[in-house]
C-alpha cells in the first residue's frame, strides 16, 4: 500500500476534545515531491503555561498506517491501529479514543509534518475546540 499520494503541505490543524477521545484533524493542500520515500507523518504537541506537561500525538504513514501518543510527563507512549486514521487528498483525521490533552490549561500548541524523521514544516498553528 503506498500512502505516497497523502505527502500534502499541512494548511490547518483542528484538535477536538470531548469526554472520552482526542480528534486530530490536519488539513492538507499541495503535493510534496520527494524522490524516494519510506515513510512521512504529521504532528501535533503541547505544553502548560509554564512549558511542562504535555503530550505529542501523531499519525505515522510507511507501508503501513499508525497513529500514537507520547506523555511528556510519563514518558510513555500509547500507539493507535490504522483503523483510528482517516485519509483523504484533503485531511488526515485521527480519532484518539480513550484519551484526553490531560491539562486543564494549555500554554503553548502547534503543529508539525516530517519526511523520514526530518521537520519539512513546523509550528504550524493550531486551533482548540474543548
Amino acid at each position: 500500500m503506498s500512502a505516497s499520494h497523502l505527502l500534502r503541505t499541512v494548511t490547518s490543524v483542528l484538535v477536538e476534545e470531548d469526554a472520552d477521545s482526542v480528534t486530530v484533524t490536519w488539513g492538507l493542500g499541495d503535493p510534496v515531491e520527494t524522490p524516494t520515500l519510506e515513510y512521512f507523518g504529521y504532528g501535533m504537541y503541547y505544553y502548560d503555561p509554564t512549558g511542562n506537561g504535555g503530550k505529542r500525538f501523531g499519525v505515522r504513514f510507511s507501508t503501513e498506517i499508525s497513529a500514537w501518543i507520547f506523555d511528556n510527563e510519563s514518558a510513555t507512549q500509547a500507539n493507535y491501529l490504522a483503523d483510528s486514521v482517516t485519509a483523504t487528498t484533503d485531511a488526515v483525521v485521527v480519532h484518539f479514543r480513550d484519551a484526553t490533552l490531560g491539562l486543564p490549561e494549555i500554554g503553548t500548541i502547534a503543529a508539525y509534518a516530517h519526511i523520514e524523521g526530518r521537520d519539512e514544516q513546523l509550528e504550524i498553528p493550531v486551533s482548540l475546540r474543548r
